[in-house]
């Protein structure tokens, strides 16, 4: 350890230029100057290398590092990043966000003051559609804090998993404490830090909290990251998987299983209700009901075991019926009138030729009355439903033979079918709803 580096801060990049620089910004500018910044660039194809080597040719606190890009998240990245680091503590960022200036030096002075393995701090969601700002509270959940100043889950063992969420950005790690768990971040596609994040809380000794927003996490970056989610539909469990194992190894289990299980089945719903593949929510539905509900012996919890009534609910719907089956109330409570058919959105069928493998680009309530319309007709296949477009990643796009655009706003609707045209997608194959 150098004595002289008091955080080693991590920060995984993987194509993000339009934000790196801000990010960078933040972190140069901490009012905590023994830093140490440790940029991996994780096989990017853009120009944020290009940033990352300006940033290091005029404060060599900067260290780059390049790695080829693994396909699974930024795990690998901040595992690497783990692996060099020097500082007494472990600050992680992602490249799309940032800093407030004096996150480092509050968190750290915490850190000593209470000699506490982990330091949890709240953050302020920032829409970058909408350019607003929120605080959002299961970031750092005050209702569930310990009154003492340093605790650990034993002190809520019924609410530690409720406390803040599973991502690694809003805390400060003793870097000892990771060595000596042996904990890495998991290579699982948009949830890799889960495992790594809680784990880390349940183990820990001394935890302490400042009760403040230093962390500006940043949403709806391009395309919505829930687009994607039908592409790795497993990432919904596989976290909860592992981490049940890890608790039961080291005897945590019996006393944290009702908030690990909340947490779980919290994130389990949260997760389905996200998925716009049919293909990718009828697997996820059978896995569950067939392999993870069992493993944590879900069919057998009473209504009260859980925080939330609404996820009992959603988990007695999912054993007692399909994906299509729920796919049909869902279509009802977007305001169909079944036995007489009349929606107010209804599909645009003579436009709409039937065998089509269908990509939805929606928002809205029209994403919602169109994309159950076409989950229940058996004449289309909904292959993806997106609310914005990402021309970076046109994968699934180039696997529909029909591509669906029915905005709220027809005029943003216009704007995207004559971008498609200018991208070389024939106008036989767009229909505008």
């Amino acid at each position: 350890m150098d004595d002289s580096i008091k955080v080693s801060v991590i920060v995984a990049v993987y194509n993000t230029e339009k934000y790196l620089r801000q990010c960078l910004s933040s972190i140069a500018a901490q009012t905590l100057h023994e830093i140490e910044i440790l940029c991996i660039n994780d096989g990017s194809t853009d120009g944020s290398l290009a940033i990352l080597n300006e940033f290091a040719s005029s404060d060599n606190r900067f260290k780059i590092f390049t790695k080829e890009n693994e396909g699974l998240g930024a795990a690998s990245a901040r595992n690497y990043g783990l692996e060099r680091a020097t500082g007494k503590y472990i600050s992680i960022l992602d490249s799309d966000d940032w800093f407030s200036p004096d996150m480092l030096e509050r968190a750290y002075q915490k850190a000593e003051n209470t000699e506490a393995e982990i330091v949890v701090f709240g953050g302020v969601e920032y829409d970058e559609l909408q350019g607003s700002k929120k605080r959002v509270a299961s970031i750092l959940n005050c209702a569930v804090i310990p009154s003492k100043i340093i605790f650990n889950y034993k002190d809520c063992f019924r609410q530690i998993f409720q406390l803040s969420q599973g991502m690694a950005w809003n805390k400060l790690y003793r870097r000892t404490f990771l060595t000596k768990t042996n904990v890495k971040f998991q290579k699982v596609q948009f949830t890799d830090d889960a495992y790594f994040t809680f784990a880390h809380m349940v183990l820990a000794e001394k935890i302490s909290v400042i009760n403040e927003d230093f962390v500006y996490y940043r949403v709806h970056a391009g395309s919505s990251q829930t687009d994607k989610l039908s592409n790795y539909p497993d990432a919904a469990f596989i976290p909860y998987v592992s981490l049940r194992e890890k608790l039961i190894q080291a005897h945590i289990y019996a006393d944290v299983e009702q908030s690990f299980i909340n947490c779980a089945v919290t994130f389990f719903r949260y997760f389905y209700d996200s998925i716009r593949e049919y293909t990718a929510l009828t697997y996820l539905h059978e896995k569950y009901r067939k392999e993870i509900f069992p493993l944590f012996f879900l069919e057998e919890r009473a209504p009260d075991y859980f925080y939330d009534r609404r996820v009992y609910q959603w988990v007695r719907q999912i054993l007692a019926s399909s994906a299509g089956e729920l796919s049909f109330l869902a279509l009802r409570g977007y305001g169909a009138v079944m036995n007489t058919g009349i929606l107010r959105f209804p599909l645009p069928k003579d436009l709409l030729p039937s065998g089509e493998d269908i990509y939805l680009l929606a928002d809205g309530v029209k994403a919602k009355y169109y994309g159950a319309q076409l989950v229940l007709e058996d004449r289309y296949r909904l292959i993806h439903m997106a609310e914005d477009l990402d021309f970076a990643d046109m994968r699934q796009l180039k696997k529909a033979t029909c591509i669906f655009i029915a905005y709220m706003n027809e005029a943003y609707t216009k704007t995207i079918a004559a971008e498609l045209l200018k991208r070389g997608i024939a106008a036989e194959r767009i229909v505008i709803g």
